[in-house]
């Protein structure tokens, strides 16, 4: 049986919320989704957020070019070596150093020291939702939908 998660992490991969901030993102997010299973995930290290079977495809931030897999999956090697802790990348499109994490991943996808899940959710939370969230947990945030 397949099913879709909804995934929040913050756009700072090092990012880890302190204990008041995850409680009250709790409550919050269990008046929105009452009857989904929220999870807090806190892994001792930084790890690739991934978005399942949605993937498609990585372009280059700074230059819009599509980046080879084969490329990509080298510099998460690398990545993967160091426990994610440098995630910077020379781009082969463009020759400039940017971040894994800076990427845009189609559809999106990134790295963080802290997940949010919400499995089979009805509803995306709402733009007004989301930002009371980010202010809860004083970070920016990104959405990440994966499917499995």
């Amino acid at each position: 049986m397949s099913s879709t998660v909804f995934k929040i992490i913050s756009t700072n991969p090092t990012y880890l919320p302190d204990n008041i901030q995850q409680d009250r993102a709790n409550i919050f997010l269990t008046k929105l989704y009452k009857n989904e299973q929220i999870e807090f995930i806190k892994p001792d290290t930084i790890e690739f957020v991934d978005q399942g079977e949605n993937f498609d495809s990585v372009s280059c931030n700074l230059c819009g070019l599509n980046i080879e897999i084969e490329d990509w999956q080298n510099a998460m090697d690398k990545a993967y070596d160091k426990q994610f802790t440098d995630l910077t990348f020379v781009t082969s499109c463009c020759n400039k150093e940017t971040s894994l994490n800076d990427l845009a991943y189609h559809s999106a996808a990134g790295f963080a020291k802290f997940v949010i899940t919400i499995s089979d959710v009805p509803n995306e939370l709402s733009d007004k939702d989301f930002k009371e969230l980010q202010d809860i947990l004083g970070t920016t945030l990104r959405k990440i939908w994966a499917h499995y």
